[in-house]
């Protein structure tokens, strides 16, 4: 560390800088004070040493962790070695000082080259006076009797014997101490040593998003100073170790990395879960069945959470890899002994979560990223346009771009009868006849979304036939063209998101270079560096390329709070359960409303969990509409209404209207029909959603603290 870290380090924590200067001062001051020949009484010594052993003490309580930075300071800082080195010298050297006679080390050592002080007398005459009456007069003196020598000598004698014995006694000391730490470095490095950690953050698994995940969190907590995160992975510590300290410079000296299996309970007890803060399961990178062991782990988590009497639910967020793992999570009921014991009581909070749906909401949803565009641009209340999404790469990012477009591509300018101002969607991969079965397999209901079609295409996005497609729509004036560009090769993205038709780019009118402004396109990057970077500073053809898909950014705090959702069903649960109003509840005893909206929501499967968190998401299309609410708010409640009908297709319901048969278990609902075919009680739940938005939105930036 050098001296502008140290600065730096000592700035933000100035109480254990006051700490430390104060012990420097005390250890510096035994033996300064001993060496001088001042009569100092033994007593001050021994207080000095207790009041630096008191110090000492306190600070390794406010450390909270002094064993593990004892190991991490031997496994990575040779010159750190040495200061530590040094201090058990001064230690020990300081604690014999305290037992030395009264007189101090000058005085005694002085007693070597005589048994007599000389004292300066008024009459200009010097006299010799006994040792006992010794005086520190030395101004002028002469020497007119040799001590016995044999006596100086036996003296001696003591006095070497005694700094040998010091000399051999520190090195023992040392050299133990060493041994023992080099041992516990070695352990150290491999991820063997166990730390009684607490109020910790904790990462099962290591991939991807578990660095970003830890940015997050220390972003969460900027007022603070952040606490440990605990990694537990079976891939090799060592290049974690370097991984973890070049992505975090400043935040590596609070990650602790243990080697474990994720599957093992005796590693999972290592982690002390039961005074941990928050778990996040993540799984290990390119490991085969990722999302399914992610599954197990949990269960795992939560048999050993439950051994703790603490009365709170442990926040268990839990990663999974594959868009096709996530939408089964969204359709099956979890048992109850994943997530609550024998006795019914709520053990972890399961939240799963998945990076590329994040993404997606990230771009389009309540939580949009700022210099992004929505699909619509804002511009479909009553006009003839309509939105063209155009997506090159079907693999887990294209997927999740392509059903997020599905829940939120509805627009108050479609019309039922005539089906005009239809939503387009075309999606190029060169693999896709092997990849849309599949894709048809799991979404086997997607025709009832009646205000979408989706075109799919088995080719290059370089293929002259979809650049006539692009060229073609862009220049349409009616159309809002967005273009995300997936492919998992960064270079390869940036190549074709630059060399798409002029028309993607420009228009020419009158003579005129225009830029197109119904145009963007969205590029997949992993980093924000290279040519990403320089697209930032773009403002002349490209200035319509925005890169995504960055690894730091797929697990943002916003993203895994359910405090929105949960105030949505909140509200239906007081009102046709309860028959109350939960927003004047919360105004007449905010605990006691909040407590009821967190019972009712752990009762939820994940379908009705997800159902509220996809409604939250249609917010920032609403919001563009709300002079509608107005002018003409039955547009926007056929809007809320065909939004639904798609959440719910996706989610895998299946159209029984026509028998009338509603089914949660077998996931078969009578209402996905067209607005104009529901009774005034159904329109009611629509216009609901429409009338709450400002009120659920107002609440959720209110509440600082998760609800759950």
């Amino acid at each position: 560390m050098g001296l502008k870290a140290f600065l730096r380090k000592a700035k933000e924590n100035k109480i254990s800088a006051i700490i430390q200067s104060i012990l420097l001062l005390l250890y510096v001051a035994i033996p300064f004070v001993s060496l001088l020949n001042w009569q100092t009484p033994c007593l001050w010594r021994w207080i000095f040493f207790g009041i630096a052993i008191i110090l000492t003490t306190i600070q390794c309580i406010r450390l909270k962790h002094p064993l593990l930075l004892v190991d991490r300071i031997f496994a990575n800082y040779a010159g750190k070695q040495l200061v530590l080195a040094l201090f058990v010298f001064i230690f020990t050297i300081d604690f014999a000082l305290c037992i030395f006679p009264k007189e101090g080390i000058r005085s005694s050592f002085a007693s070597i080259i005589s048994y007599i002080h000389l004292t300066h007398v008024p009459d200009d005459d010097y006299h010799f006076r006994d040792n006992s009456d010794a005086t520190n007069h030395h101004d002028s003196y002469k020497i007119i009797k040799d001590p016995n020598p044999r006596d100086r000598w036996d003296y001696l004698k003591h006095v070497i014997l005694y700094c040998l014995g010091l000399v051999v006694f520190n090195g023992l000391l040392i050299a133990t101490i060493n041994r023992s730490m080099a041992t516990r470095a070695d352990r150290y490095k491999n991820g063997a040593n166990t730390y009684h950690l607490s109020d910790h953050y904790v990462i099962i698994g290591y991939g991807t998003s578990c660095v970003p995940i830890i940015r997050n969190i220390c972003k969460r907590r900027l007022a603070g100073q952040p606490d440990y995160f605990l990694i537990m992975t079976n891939q090799d510590i060592s290049s974690i170790r370097r991984d973890v300290k070049t992505q975090l410079q400043t935040t590596e000296e609070r990650v602790v990395i243990y080697s474990g299996d994720m599957n093992s309970a005796q590693h999972l007890k290592r982690l002390n879960l039961g005074k941990a803060k928050e778990v996040f399961i993540i799984g290990e990178l390119q490991e085969t069945g990722r999302d399914s062991k992610n599954m197990e782990c949990a269960k795992m988590v939560k048999e050993i959470k439950q051994q703790n009497t603490s009365a709170r639910a442990l926040h268990v967020n839990m990663q999974f890899d594959k868009p096709a793992s996530y939408s089964t999570i969204k359709r099956i009921t979890i048992p109850k002994d994943f997530y609550k014991d024998s006795e019914g009581r709520e053990v972890i909070y399961l939240h799963p979560f998945n990076f590329y749906e994040n993404w997606a909401r990230l771009l389009w949803g309540t939580h949009q990223l700022e210099g992004y565009k929505t699909l619509d641009r804002g511009m479909m209340a009553e006009n003839n346009k309509h939105v063209h999404l155009f997506i090159a790469g079907f693999n887990e990012m294209g997927v999740a771009l392509l059903l997020e477009a599905l829940r939120i591509c509805h627009y108050p300018n479609y019309n039922e009868q005539t089906e005009a101002n239809k939503t387009l969607i075309t999606v190029v991969d060169p693999n896709m006849d092997d990849l849309l079965p599949r894709f048809r397999s799991q979404y086997p209901y997607l025709d009832q979304i009646k205000d979408i079609d989706i075109d799919f295409k088995a080719n290059h996005i370089e293929d002259p036939e979809i650049r006539n497609t692009i060229d073609r729509v862009a220049k349409q004036d009616d159309t809002l063209l967005t273009i995300a560009i997936c492919f998992l090769d960064s270079d390869n993205g940036m190549s074709a998101a630059l060399t798409l038709p002029d028309s993607a780019y420009y228009n020419v009118i009158n003579g005129k270079v225009v830029p197109n402004e119904n145009t963007e396109i969205l590029v997949r990057q992993a980093t924000k560096s290279g040519f990403a970077n320089l697209l930032d500073e773009e403002n002349g053809k490209y200035a319509n390329v925005r890169i995504f898909g960055t690894l730091d950014q797929g697990v943002d705090d916003k993203l895994l709070s359910d405090n929105m959702a949960i105030i949505i069903n909140a509200y239906y649960h007081f009102k046709y359960d309860l028959s109350q109003d939960f927003f004047e509840q919360v105004k007449t005893d905010k605990d006691k409303a909040f407590a009821e909206a967190a019972r009712n929501w752990i009762t939820l499967n994940e379908d009705k969990r997800f159902a509220n968190r996809y409604q939250s998401e249609i917010y920032k299309t609403y919001e563009t509409y709300r002079p509608l609410l107005e002018k003409n708010p039955e547009l926007l409640y056929q809007t809320e209404h065909m939004r639904w009908n798609a959440e719910r297709t996706i989610t895998g319901y299946r159209d029984m209207h026509e028998s009338n048969l509603k089914d949660g278990t077998y996931q078969l609902h009578n209402l996905i029909v067209p607005y104009r075919d529901l009774s005034d009680h159904e329109k009611g739940k629509d216009k609901d959603v429409l009338e709450i938005m400002d009120k659920v939105i107002a609440l959720s930036k209110k509440t600082k603290e998760e609800i759950i």
